[in-house]
């Protein structure tokens, strides 16, 4: 093994422990009942239904709950999962059924097949080498690529859970170029009850942003925030959603 493969290996395994810790506890409930996942997976099932797709494969499935959410609101589809953690695919194969879940480190490597359409959510922000997984995403997707990921000001708590940076448009849209990507539309969410009044305010709490279990009371204020997140100025907002395809093919 060459001294390039030996770094790459110990990266691979940092990050894999890295994550394994933080869906051990860190992140806990928050996946199922965040106010900002909850509506995130509302608004990646009304695309995907637009995109009139059949095979779907998530990078950085995590804990399988966008899978789920996909699997209940359109039967039909194929679905599979890819991550770097062994501790999320656990939690995947409890949270999903019939659906095929692979370990995966998409900053260096891609499956040997291709889908209709690859998305991730949350994820590239946590990648040291965006512009490589992008592009192994580009390599898997036959017609579409949806990514989801944050722009703005990077917060305290963003950068304790990994976050390399966050994006500016024109930064993302650069590195989808690079990547292999033609952007078809990109737009934000969450303007101005997510961010940037909660996202600013939940940095002064003293315990921060909440993770692990979560509370009966902490339940019954994430419902409130997602009715609240309700009046958010549509297309407006710090999680940025980027629709694309593969350069040079044509839907």
């Amino acid at each position: 093994m060459n001294s390039k493969s030996q770094i790459s290996g110990i990266d691979t395994q940092q990050s894999r422990e890295e994550y394994d810790r933080l869906w051990s506890g860190t992140w806990g409930d928050l996946q199922h009942y965040g106010p900002v996942h909850r509506h995130q997976r509302e608004a990646v099932i009304d695309l995907v239904r637009k995109l009139n797709v059949n095979t779907v494969l998530d990078v950085g499935c995590g804990s399988g709950e966008n899978l789920a959410a996909l699997a209940i609101a359109m039967p039909h589809l194929v679905l599979s999962g890819v991550d770097i953690s062994p501790e999320a695919l656990s939690l995947a194969k409890k949270r999903t059924h019939n659906i095929q879940l692979r370990e995966l480190n998409v900053q260096s490597e891609s499956l040997n097949e291709q889908f209709d359409l690859v998305l991730s959510i949350q994820v590239i922000e946590h990648l040291a080498d965006d512009t490589a997984a992008l592009r192994n995403m580009a390599a898997m997707s036959g017609r579409w690529v949806l990514i989801t990921t944050m722009r703005g000001t990077m917060r305290p708590s963003e950068r304790l859970i990994g976050h390399f940076r966050n994006y500016s448009d024109k930064e993302l849209r650069e590195k989808a170029a690079c990547g292999g990507l033609e952007v078809v539309d990109l737009f934000g969410w969450g303007f101005p009850f997510y961010s940037p009044l909660f996202r600013t305010v939940v940095e002064c709490l003293p315990s921060g942003p909440p993770q692990g279990p979560i509370s009966a009371g902490q339940k019954t204020i994430a419902n409130f925030l997602y009715f609240l997140y309700r009046f958010n100025i549509p297309r407006r907002g710090d999680v940025v959603t980027m629709l694309a395809r593969p350069r040079g093919r044509l839907e």
